[in-house]
């Protein structure tokens, strides 16, 4: 499934950037994903409706139910790196 991802200062998609995710639910733990140039992100099915965030940047981020064109809003104070 894809979701978006958005930087919550600018409201843009974050894109072509590896970013930590944290999943709670049945497959808990943590993805290290990386965005498109869309800001989308590709999630395996087996996440789905299970509840996933960033703790990237000192905080925790709001989280989201897994699902296919889900968003997910970064806090602006994460920090992402650009994969080249």
């Amino acid at each position: 499934m894809r979701i978006k991802i958005i930087d919550s200062s600018t409201k843009k998609p974050i894109i072509n950037s590896k970013i930590q995710l944290q999943v709670k639910g049945k497959d808990s733990g943590f993805l290290t994903i990386t965005t498109d140039m869309t800001g989308m992100v590709e999630i395996d099915e087996k996440y789905k409706d299970q509840q996933l965030s960033s703790p990237l940047g000192g905080g925790q981020g709001p989280w989201v139910t897994a699902a296919e064109g889900a968003v997910l809003l970064l806090p602006t104070k994460s920090k992402v790196s650009a994969s080249g």
